[in-house]
């Protein structure tokens, strides 16, 4: 290539790097600057005239001088430069002083045998600013502004096993309630409430963040002294003594706290959440509002319910399940009115089972939806065959699992049911606890309200042991109380029980509900439930649980009798 073809091309590169939307700049071994372009300037704040031949160290922050000094050095004693082909994030300074990230590209030449520097600069600040940005996210709760799961995580991987720490798990209490009465909107407005309540009582090491939902956790380093963590979630439980004020109403929420302590209770981060899971869980089961220390019964507990569970599923597959049904009767002539369909398990070793040895892993199993739905199809076919066989449109109750109510399909079940067995919607009756109902959504209320337009029936099982309140029972569409029989047991004996039941019968009165009495063994039981004004019950006074076969052997005659006497049947 002759001098001339040679300084064109010179001149191009120059043209072009001149007008580049990329800041471009030269240095020699010197560390002066030898050319600026138009986008260096913009980039930072110099023109050319300003810093051509003066020290590249200008646009370099002052703590990085001495580095890019020494590393200038052995390119221009070695003739390589270490970082000459590669992009590398670094910060440069700007003519206001302030730093600012770039994305360079070093070249490395040599002209008249000096070695020559060149650079590509892009300002990257919108990418870090980016990054930043999703750091912030990966790491933070948008809707509290609380440190997230991840945040947790990290600090657990970083401490546990390493020092003494301990973790609390925090569950509201009544917070679904106050979600699905109040709306979303407001239930939002809680956790962010919540949130800033509990930031305030902790101390600067005590680290909290929210999980999801309504859980949150507190993590406490370089601590594992029961009495320190008692006394952190006595200050927990005073962040809710006072209300919540949302729009104008003043709401009440309690917590659930599970502790657990590292190296104690577990030396990894997961078994450490999971301790503490349990021991949240434990605190739950019984009734909530408590804090619990984690134990290793739990984790025991724990065991023992994930093998029933898998028991159980065999059991279902295997048809191991029966339903049995004890009688209801109207006080006034000891007529039969229906049966309730109760579960049993037909254990291959452990004989016949009670709901009381499984029912409560089953209600929280995957299978219970499915479970719910064989009952359901079962006692719908047991009532459909009692009419068939002259016992009357008898009325059977059946009782959802917190599953069925959840799934969506509730309405579609019961309706499909009844067409199967060509049952009357009136001669069945859905039971929901008061516990179970604080627990569900507004998609359940709208299903059970469908069911009770087409006649079915919609009653308040084992009233008065739960925490159901007046707006409740007239939120949902109920035809019937059933009174606990903690009330009936002692009703003969005790003024307290005995005005309990008066009170509840008046209440039900007056929303228009019928009630009935469970537990019902002795005359002098029947005879104040009378005199208080209650029209139905049911117990072992009228007769015990049994299967449907026996029901048509038991009750079948006695039909026959009443019919030639012109009564009905009656116990």
């Amino acid at each position: 290539m002759s001098q001339s073809e040679q300084q064109a091309n010179e001149r191009r590169y120059e043209q072009m790097l001149a007008n580049s939307a990329t800041a471009a700049v030269c240095a020699g071994a010197n560390n002066l600057i030898l050319s600026w372009n138009t986008a260096a300037e913009e980039l930072f704040g110099h023109s050319a005239e300003q810093v051509v031949g003066q020290p590249l160290s200008l646009i370099i922050p002052s703590r990085l001088r001495a580095a890019h000094d020494a590393g200038l050095a052995r390119a221009v004693q070695s003739g390589r430069a270490r970082l000459a082909g590669r992009s590398v994030e670094i910060l440069a300074l700007h003519a206001n002083g302030t730093e600012i990230p770039v994305d360079l590209s070093l070249s490395m030449w040599f002209e008249t045998g000096s070695p020559v520097f060149g650079a590509l600069i892009r300002d990257i600040a919108d990418r870090h600013s980016a990054k930043k940005r999703l750091e912030h996210l990966a790491h933070c709760d948008t809707l509290t502004s609380l440190p997230n799961r991840n945040a947790l995580q990290e600090r657990l991987a970083a401490a546990v096993g390493t020092v003494p720490c301990s973790l609390l798990l925090l569950d509201l209490d009544g917070f679904k309630h106050v979600n699905d009465s109040l709306g979303h909107a407001l239930g939002d407005q809680l956790l962010s409430a919540v949130a800033e309540r509990l930031s305030a009582s902790l101390k600067p090491t005590e680290f909290v963040s929210r999980l999801g939902g309504d859980e949150f956790a507190i993590f406490v380093p370089d601590c594992e002294d029961p009495l320190i963590l008692d006394e952190l979630a006595a200050r927990v439980y005073k962040t809710f003594d006072l209300p919540f004020e949302l729009a104008g109403q003043s709401v009440y929420v309690g917590t659930s706290i599970g502790i657990a302590m590292s190296p104690k209770d577990a030396v990894d981060p997961d078994h450490l959440l999971s301790s503490a899971d349990l021991a949240l869980y434990s605190g739950k089961s019984d009734g909530g509002g408590l804090r619990k220390f984690f134990a290793r019964e739990m984790q025991n507990s724990a065991e023992q319910k994930h093998r029933l569970s898998s028991e159980l599923r065999k059991a279902f597959a295997e048809r191991e399940f029966e339903l049995w049904y004890q009688p209801q009767v109207s006080l006034s002539d000891n007529s039969l009115t229906g049966f309730e369909a109760l579960l049993r398990w037909r254990h291959p070793d452990r004989e016949l089972l009670l709901p009381l040895a499984f029912i409560e892993v089953l209600e929280r199993s995957a299978i219970a939806e499915e479970v719910g739905d064989w009952i359901l199809d079962q006692a719908c076919g047991a009532a459909a065959d009692w009419n068939r066989n002259g016992l009357g449109a008898l009325r059977v109750g059946v009782n959802l699992f917190p599953a069925q109510l959840r799934s969506g399909r509730l309405l579609e079940v019961v309706s499909s049911a009844l067409r199967r067995h060509d049952l009357a919607p009136h001669q069945l009756e859905l039971e929901i606890t008061e516990n179970t109902v604080l627990r569900q959504s507004n998609p359940s209320t709208k299903a059970l309200k469908m069911l009770r337009e087409l006649g079915v029936g919609v009653s308040f099982d084992d009233f008065g042991t739960g925490f159901a309140s007046l707006s409740l029972l007239q939120e949902y569409p109920l035809t019937r109380l059933k009174i606990d029989r903690t009330f009936i047991a002692r009703i003969d004996r005790s003024n307290s029980d005995a005005a309990i039941v008066e009170a509840v019968l008046g209440m039900a009165e007056s929303l228009g509900l019928t009630v009935i009495a469970e537990g019902v063994e002795t005359t002098a039981q029947e005879a104040t439930l009378v005199r208080l004004g209650c029209k139905e019950a049911q117990g072992y006074r009228y007769g015990r649980p049994m299967p449907a076969a026996n029901v048509l052997k038991t009750y079948r005659e006695e039909a026959a009798v009443g019919k030639k006497r012109g009564t009905s049947a009656k116990r």
